[in-house]
């Protein structure tokens, strides 16, 4: 009788206890519960002076308590270090930065999604404060952006892409690498722009622009690794117009319109939008194939089609080449006239109509019949001014050369009857412009 006696004592202390203990916790939970009021207002007129005090308690005593720890949590911390000189407390105060946001995850990132946003945020704080380790952010935020996909903060996507271009210009055994994070953003982008009512679509498409601007200028990828890159996403993506549009202008940034990439993605986005790119796009890839009254249809299409006809020289240009090849001088001529009307600035204009000048007949006179190698090199001497490529400059000098050795010499010019050295001469034919009279 008195062991039971005994026994219920203790039994009732120890719920006593137990109660007191209670009561203590949820004394201790309401005081932080005004704590966390106190460094909300704080931190909302950005008094973080006052509100550190605050919210160390209830991030020690309840870091479960309120969400609110870790929306103003990074912001004291930030402040506090922005505080202090002493390397060792900055050092200090950063591992309790990143230790906030292991907490959030630990208590806050109940799904996947939730922790990967909260490790983009990690990331970003971490190469904010370590810029000679962005390697370390990098990696958590493509882990992150790989599991969120779409769900991404656009924000997030293009500080990501900053921070790949930073690595590969660092390191460019880094290229595989920004590849592959710029397929990885390019694709969450596309997947966003492919719904115009979508809120996010006009930052996305600024980010997107910026991203293929950003890629296309590093240099990264040359054409034969861009169209093995990504012609496995192109027939994934046959009928996304919005990543088939997108894919035809980077590559157009980038040269690399003569791709069975850039083919490819512009025959599916002709079938489903005919724009004024996709159709120059089918024009090259049946210039390519021989099929050049075909390319010729699509390049004429393409210039039909463009709303910014400044834009169209190419697509003259190389109607004048299909055109060459069908041996129609009079429209190689005409071609090469709209292309250079649109672009004077370019010199392969000038090489192609020194071509069919060079080769025209004007004349059945075999002194007079030389008049076309003037008439060429002429043409060749303009595009060598306004030329800057040094390949295509090259080729002018050699064609020059080429043509001067078919000169009439000086003695045939001194006695032929209606040309005299220095003279200005017309050519006739196809060529239709006058010259000057010279010898070798």
């Amino acid at each position: 009788m008195k062991k039971l006696i005994l026994t219920f004592a203790l039994i009732v202390g120890f719920g006593t206890a137990m109660a007191q203990e209670n009561d203590d916790i949820v004394a201790k939970r309401e005081q932080c519960r005004t704590n966390a009021s106190l460094f909300t207002e704080s931190c909302k007129i950005k008094d973080y002076a006052s509100a550190v005090e605050p919210w160390e308690t209830v991030y020690r005593e309840f870091p479960d308590l309120t969400k609110n720890i870790y929306i103003y949590g990074p912001r004291i911390i930030e402040w506090q270090i922005s505080q202090t000189q002493d390397t060792a407390m900055q050092s200090k105060l950063f591992n309790k930065l990143m230790d906030v946001f292991d907490s959030q995850i630990k208590y806050f990132g109940e799904t996947d999604e939730k922790k990967a946003s909260i490790m983009l945020k990690k990331a970003s704080y971490y190469m904010q404060y370590r810029p000679n380790d962005i390697k370390t952010g990098h990696s958590w935020m493509r882990e992150s952006i790989t599991l969120l996909q779409e769900g991404t903060d656009p924000a997030y996507v293009q500080n990501f892409i900053m921070v790949s271009d930073a690595l590969y210009k660092a390191d460019n055994n880094m290229a595989e690498s920004y590849i592959s994070d710029y397929e990885l953003c390019s694709a969450i982008l596309d997947k966003t722009l492919s719904d115009s009512t979508s809120k996010r679509y006009p930052v996305c498409k600024q980010i997107k622009a910026y991203a293929d601007n950003l890629f296309a200028v590093s240099g990264v990828a040359d054409c034969e690794k861009m169209n093995s890159i990504f012609l496995p996403a192109i027939e994934a993506n046959k009928e996304n117009l919005a990543y088939l549009t997108s894919l035809l202008s980077l590559f157009k940034s980038l040269d690399c319109r003569e791709t069975e990439a850039y083919y490819t993605a512009s025959t599916y986005s002709f079938n489903i939008d005919p724009s004024s790119e996709a159709a120059g796009g089918l024009g090259r890839m049946y210039f390519s194939k021989g099929e050049y009254q075909k390319s010729i249809e699509y390049l004429e299409q393409s210039i039909n089609l463009a709303t910014n006809k400044s834009e169209t020289d190419d697509e003259y240009l190389i109607m004048a080449s299909a055109y060459m090849k069908l041996n129609n001088d009079r429209k190689v001529r005409e071609c090469c006239k709209n292309s250079l009307e649109i672009n004077p600035k370019q010199g392969t204009p000038y090489i192609l109509l020194a071509s069919i000048y060079a080769s025209a007949k004007v004349s059945d006179d075999p002194i007079l019949q030389k008049s076309v190698y003037w008439a060429a090199v002429d043409q060749l001497r303009k595009g060598r001014e306004v030329e800057t490529k040094a390949s295509i400059v090259d080729k002018i000098n050699s064609l020059i050369a080429q043509y001067s050795q078919y000169f009439p010499t000086k003695e045939q010019i001194f006695m032929h009857d209606e040309i005299n050295e220095g003279q200005s001469y017309f050519v006739g034919g196809i060529v239709g412009e006058s010259t000057i009279v010279r010898g070798k």
